[in-house]
């Protein structure tokens, strides 16, 4: 099968299933005899590894500052990611499937931005400015998912939730990402409902994928 390598990304806030459905469709992919390679930001690599440290609360960063930090080592992270893993990838020919992107930084910094910085400068276009450099998905699925079914989700995970895991945050996160066209302008975007049973939400990401990445 002789197809170009492609960059897909999935978002949605957390606790929207998108690290599994990734997993599910990945598995798909290779039964297709597709050359597929999973990745998620923060990314292994050496800022990614600082940035986990981060969202778990192992790790201050500057106070005051805090909101700008996280946007410039995502960003940072982000290059990092694309040079050392994404890219060589894609030229080998896979499909990428990527558990966040930008978006992720542009709504997550947006929304846990203080008031005072908001009323100050446009931090949504500083965010997005920052990525201006990292290539375009080819595809980005926003899997849209109810706030209360991703609280309930997150409940039922073990281990110490990271920074972001508070329910009001998330309320904000959801809307944001149903308005992700305005966050990512001209970036393919498509949205799928979370809701639903695992086995139909994968349906809905194979019907939406596959075209693009099989050629059917």
């Amino acid at each position: 099968m002789n197809l170009q390598g492609k960059l897909i990304v999935v978002e949605g806030i957390d606790g929207a299933g998108t690290t599994t459905q990734i997993e599910r469709y990945a598995a798909h992919l290779r039964q297709a005899k597709r050359l597929v390679h999973v990745t998620r930001e923060p990314s292994q690599g050496p800022i990614g590894s600082m940035l986990r440290q981060a969202l778990g609360g192992r790790m201050a960063l500057g106070n005051g500052y805090h909101s700008e930090l996280m946007a410039l080592l995502f960003a940072a992270d982000r290059l990092d990611h694309l040079a050392t893993e994404i890219e060589p990838w894609l030229r080998d020919g896979a499909v990428v499937l990527c558990d966040r992107y930008d978006l992720s930084s542009i709504a997550y910094q947006t929304a846990t931005a203080p008031a005072e910085l908001l009323e100050r400068v446009d931090f949504e276009s500083w965010v997005r400015s920052l990525n201006r450099f990292a290539r375009r998905p080819d595809l980005t699925v926003v899997v849209n998912v109810s706030p209360d079914l991703a609280e309930r989700r997150r409940r039922s995970r073990t281990g110490k939730p990271d920074i972001y895991e508070v329910a009001e945050l998330q309320r904000k996160l959801a809307a944001l990402y149903r308005d992700a066209e305005r966050l990512t302008p001209g970036d393919a975007i498509v949205h799928i409902d979370g809701d639903p049973s695992l086995e139909e939400v994968s349906a809905s990401l194979r019907a939406v994928l596959d075209p693009l990445v099989l050629g059917e």
